[in-house]
């Protein structure tokens, strides 16, 4: 190698050891070439490769045990871990047939969930013994206590109303499950039926404290003779785990391991969407059969005192569902599409046979604690009576009819409208105050409860506020949705004389339902709560409407209206 040859060698290297060394340098005899001097500056500036080499931790690669339970139904579960849980996804949906044999029925039929990502299930992988076990007789009356190991949640046998076994009471098909509020199936008795899949002595479910459950004998095909009051014991092996039995409780009779309870349920868990409202139970009514024809379609076949029907539906894929009610009277649609939240709070277009919707407007309905009439579109009596739909908007097909709406103000029919027919009798606005009712409700003798702030009293309160010690019927002043809905089944049954599920005009032009705190209000706000228009209440609407009012005061969404969000409601 030349002398220059060695200079330029030098001086490269020592540029990228240090280029305050190439500074020294300049203006030397032996400077690097234009090219050599462009490949100092790029090594120089140019920003270092480095390579990563990520490897995961063996505590995370390692498939855990408990993942494997879900494996025979690894079509419609899936599994995911971390180093602590255990996350199972499934769409609650099971293989096999469902509903059948049930004759205590709240009209709840199986919607696929979506116990998916965020909402997953989540069971601990490695399970710790809790200091005091809590007993599933006196806790967790609401929501799942196991998951079934093809991927259906299992509830408490004992309802929410922390009584009555769901399984003597006649409510549970042939496989032990039945539908919530929200159309979600599952189960309330250990699912034994599906050791036909996973092997005899496999579990069949797993506690949300992370143990499984076993069918009715131990992996050695004995029936276990040890189990503690909790329904488990531990193996050969020295693990814990639960067994189903034959009678109460059925499964896990509380919980061995640690777990959080909050709302009277184990938290955190899955939450179930529901796209329609809740309902009331179906008084004779006997489920016979349950098809699924094609995917997303199915069909739940009943009696109801002998008399057969049927609920045919489908459901799309983004979680909207079509509802048609066949009876030997004819066909009921109900359409709903799902809205963020879920519970039960689906907007709903029905039509019947023969009804008729307000032309301009359809679908549209009032909320739950809908204003009177006098009180839409701002308060004007003018304007109220133009908005014949009650919408708060005044559209073409309603002002052609303008001045057929206007003649309705002129009461004594003299063409002519005063201020007094438009401000009516007793009407406070002007001509100083008005004259409250005796006993805060209306005439006296008039049933109805407190009576709601009149005009100039201040901004008119939701409903549930003002009615709440009538509703709140154990007195602990809190809200339940049972309470509420209980309050409005109530109502609509008063008036509902000929128990036919629908209140007529002539109906509602009687008495019965002032039996009812909410009896006044179905009366007084028909118009809003008949949400589809057709001049009949349903009990679906009477019930959706009070679970709606309910929903806006619900503001932590637990299910119960608090003192603290009672307060929250109040308008000032």
């Amino acid at each position: 190698m030349n002398n220059s040859r060695r200079i330029s060698t030098f001086v490269l290297l020592a540029a990228i050891v240090s280029p305050t060394m190439l500074t020294a340098h300049e203006g030397h005899s032996h400077a690097p070439s234009p090219q050599t001097q462009q490949t100092i500056i790029r090594l120089n500036t140019e920003a270092p490769k480095v390579h990563f080499v990520v490897q995961r931790r063996t505590a995370e690669t390692v498939r855990p045990d408990l993942a494997k339970l879900f494996d025979p139904f690894k079509d419609k579960v899936s599994v995911r871990f971390d180093r602590d849980f255990l996350f199972v996804e499934s769409n609650g949906m099971p293989d096999h047939s469902m509903m059948t044999g049930i004759t205590a029925w709240q009209q709840q039929v199986p919607l696929p969930q979506s116990y998916t990502g965020n909402n997953a299930w989540r069971i601990p992988l490695h399970p710790v013994p809790a200091t005091n076990p809590m007993s599933t007789k006196e806790h967790f009356f609401r929501g799942a206590i196991a998951l079934a190991v093809n991927g259906v949640p299992i509830f408490n046998p004992i309802k929410n109303d922390g009584r009555t076994d769901t399984l003597l009471a006649g409510e549970l098909d042939q496989w032990g499950g039945h539908c919530g509020r929200a159309d979600d199936y599952h189960y309330h008795i250990a699912p034994v039926h599906l050791e036909k899949i996973v092997g005899v002595g496999n579990p069949v479910a797993v506690a949300l404290d992370g143990y499984p459950i076993h069918g009715y004998n131990d992996p050695d095909g004995k029936p276990p003779t040890d189990l503690d009051w909790l329904g488990g014991h531990k193996g050969p092996d020295g693990e814990y785990h639960y067994h189903a039995t034959k009678a109460f409780p059925y499964l896990n009779g509380g919980f061995y391991g640690q777990v959080t309870e909050r709302n009277g349920q184990v938290d955190p868990q899955p939450r179930a969407q529901g796209v329609r409202p809740s309902l009331p139970g179906l008084k004779g009514a006997k489920i016979v059969g349950f098809e699924n024809p094609t995917p997303g379609s199915f069909i739940v076949r009943y009696e109801v005192f002998g008399d057969p029907r049927s609920v045919q539906y489908t459901v799309a894929d983004n979680g909207s569902a079509t509802f048609n009610f066949v009876s030997a009277q004819g066909t009921k649609t109900e359409h709903y599409t799902p809205r963020q939240g879920g519970g039960g709070d689906g907007r709903r277009n029905a039509q019947r046979p023969g009804a008729q919707r307000p032309s301009g407007n359809e679908g549209r309905g009032g909320e739950g604690g809908g204003r009177p009439e006098d009180e839409r579109a701002g308060g004007d009596p003018i304007v109220a009576a133009l908005d014949t739909n009650g919408d708060g908007r005044i559209d073409k097909t309603e002002l052609r009819g303008a001045a057929e709406a206007l003649r309705k103000l002129d009461k004594n029919k003299d063409g002519q409208i005063t201020s007094e027919e438009i401000r009516g009798p007793g009407d406070g606005r002007r001509g100083g105050p008005r004259e409250r009712p005796r006993d805060g409700g209306g005439p006296a003798g008039q049933a109805g409860g407190p009576r709601g702030p009149a005009a100039g009293d201040g901004p008119r309160q939701p409903w549930i506020l003002v009615h709440a010690d009538e509703i709140d019927l154990d007195k602990n002043k809190i809200i339940s949705r049972d309470e509420i809905v209980g309050e409005a089944t109530k109502a609509f049954a008063g008036y509902d004389t000929n128990n036919d599920g629908e209140i007529s005009q002539s109906e509602l032009s009687g008495r019965g339902g002032s039996r009812s705190a909410m009896g006044g209000f179905l009366k007084g706000h028909s118009k809003e709560i008949d949400r589809d228009g057709d001049g009949i209440l349903t009990r679906t609407e009477a019930v959706g409407n009070a679970e709606r009012m309910f929903a806006k005061m619900d503001g932590d969404r637990d299910g119960e209206i608090s003192s603290s969000e009672m307060e929250a409601s109040r308008r000032h």
